[in-house]
């Protein structure tokens, strides 16, 4: 589900996209690497050196004490990008509820002629699974709070989503959630457009040897105020250091009608 309860460092975009996205004709542009990025690539391959250790984190029926930071980039399309650098905390109260926490605390959107910097809003969520089986079911409710401390890096309105999960284990090194969630903003800004979205997502999850595992996430999104859809496929590379420490690169890119030119995401994670 949205916010996984996992405490991760990530940089997400906690804004509406259709606060800074325009109509524009696409133009084929790549992901821009930055040296930071090779640094981080890099250390994922040195600890690949370290005391094997299962990777923790990547099941989506899981429930962990963790921390995350989380930086990111998205190229919009047609030109400009958003970076943020994201905290998380997740906090498991027992072997079937968990709680998490996550802020931007600092985000920059650049685009030709404009440019908007600061925290956006703050996601609060509260989880629950129960096995039964080689399946896993789960529930979650999610509210957001627009605390954002510009208009574009936040939505303005207050937000009460719902979610609902199942994963299937078909082997000790696969497995395959279906999540589906329901968005739907409560109040705030009256002048901010509402929020009615609904979410389809598939998650494939392959365990592998020495700390790796590697993740998707194809996702389909439905806007109803807007009758607007989009798409987004999405790959995590993980690897799993110690007991405590791991990290995760992401790619991934919107299609549809909130299209983006790809993200990249750098994530470092502490499990306690």
């Amino acid at each position: 589900m949205s916010g996984d309860v996992t405490f991760s460092i990530s940089l997400h975009i906690c804004m509406n996209k259709n606060q800074f996205k325009r109509s524009f004709r696409a133009k084929p542009a790549g992901l821009h690497l930055q040296p930071w990025h090779v640094l981080s690539v890099a250390a994922l391959a040195f600890g690949s050196h370290a005391q094997a250790q299962q990777s923790r984190g990547v099941n989506p029926a899981e429930i962990d004490s963790r921390f995350d930071l989380i930086a990111k980039q998205v190229n919009l399309e047609p030109s400009g990008n958003v970076r943020s650098a994201t905290l998380k905390y997740d906090y498991k109260l027992n072997e079937r509820w968990g709680l998490n926490f996550e802020l931007p605390v600092y985000t920059k959107l650049s685009q030709p002629g404009f440019e908007s910097r600061g925290n956006g809003d703050l996601f609060a969520r509260a989880r629950w699974i129960v096995p039964a089986g080689a399946w896993t079911y789960g529930a979650s409710m999610e509210t957001v709070l627009p605390v954002a401390s510009k208009d574009a890096l936040g939505t303005g309105r207050y937000q009460l989503n719902v979610g609902a999960l199942a994963v299937r284990a078909f082997s000790a090194s696969f497995l395959a959630a279906g999540v589906l969630k329901q968005i739907t903003s409560v109040g705030g800004d009256g002048a901010r457009e509402s929020m009615r979205n609904t979410e389809i997502r598939v998650v494939p999850v392959f365990i592998l040897p020495d700390g790796w595992a590697v993740t998707g996430e194809l996702r389909q999104t439905w806007e109803h105020v807007s009758d607007f859809s989009w798409q987004r496929a999405e790959a995590t590379l993980n690897k799993q250091f110690d007991l405590h420490w791991a990290g995760s690169v992401s790619l991934g890119r919107d299609f549809g009608d909130r299209k983006d030119r790809g993200a990249l995401s750098l994530a470092v994670k502490y499990f306690f």
